[in-house]
Parts: structure tokens; sequence; C-alpha cells
């Protein structure tokens, strides 16, 4: 995982190269991450499953980030933020271990992740409760700041080689 690989689909959450802001006793690095509503944080723990591509999904309202903070090693896919849905030959896969990712607001993404180990891969979530709230809590049959796509239910079978 590089900055320059992932730069389509938004960025690496690491030290920059020029700090923000350079204190006598620490160095702040800050990142654009947006929403229009209240932050969620959350740990998301990412079990064991064949590595099949079945579902993607994009959020308009929010950039998106995950932190491998332990666990095994995981692989997430992205596509670039289009209007349309990608196609299979659109998806990039990237091994993330200890690193993180904010994604670029419309980034496509595999709603599951996977892990390249025994264990789960473990993952600081941040989102925002509103689209959080219409996938999970009180589901809605169209979400409204989301676009899901399930490429299994389309016949399409996508493994990860």
């Amino acid at each position: 995982l590089t900055a320059e690989a992932f730069e389509p689909f938004g960025l690496i959450l690491e030290p920059l190269q020029t700090p923000s802001f350079d204190l006598p006793t620490k160095s702040l690095h800050r990142f654009p991450w947006q929403c229009d509503a209240p932050v969620i944080v959350q740990i998301l723990s990412f079990k064991q499953q064949p590595m099949k591509v079945g579902k993607i999904e994009k959020h308009m309202h929010v950039t998106e980030s995950r932190m491998h903070i332990g666990g095994s090693p995981t692989v997430i896919v992205v596509a670039r933020p289009t209007d349309d849905v990608p196609t299979p030959g659109d998806l990039r896969a990237f091994r993330i271990d200890g690193q993180g990712v904010m994604f670029k607001t419309g980034t496509w993404h595999a709603v599951d992740a996977y892990p390249l180990g025994q264990d789960p891969g473990l993952f600081l979530f941040l989102s925002d409760k509103d689209t959080q709230s219409e996938l999970f809590d009180s589901p809605v049959a169209v979400p409204e700041r989301s676009v899901l796509y399930d490429f299994a239910a389309s016949g399409e079978d996508i493994q990860l080689v």
C-alpha cells in the first residue's frame, strides 16, 4: 500500500512528509476528514471468510476511514468514485497491516474485508451516525446517503487471487 497507488481512492493515514504543526514535543498531522452528521467511532472486527467480493457500497456524505489496529493483515477492495457501478475489472485490492486509509467521498468499497491470517482483522472505523444508522441501526430499503450494489445477486462471482 503506497500513497501513489491509493491516491485515486483516498489517502493513507500515516505521518505526512511535512507535519501540519511541528511543536517541540510532538508533530501533528491533519487530514481533510469530512462528514455532515455526528461522528461515530467504532471498532470493526473482520472475520475469516472466502476471498470473494459480494457487495460494494459508496457513501456521499463522509470520508469514511479505517485504521488497522491489530489482528491479521487484511485485504480491502476499492474502486474509484464514479456515478456508475464499477465493473469487476475496476476493483483494486490493497493489503493493510498497521496502516489506515481515508476514502474519498463516493469511493466504492467492498462491504467486507478479508483477513489474511486466522485472527480477525481489527480496524478503528470512523464514519457518521446518519450513514451508519440507515445501513445498520434502522436499515432502509433504499439508502439516501449511500449507494449499494450486490455483485453476487447479479450473478457475478468475484474471487480475489
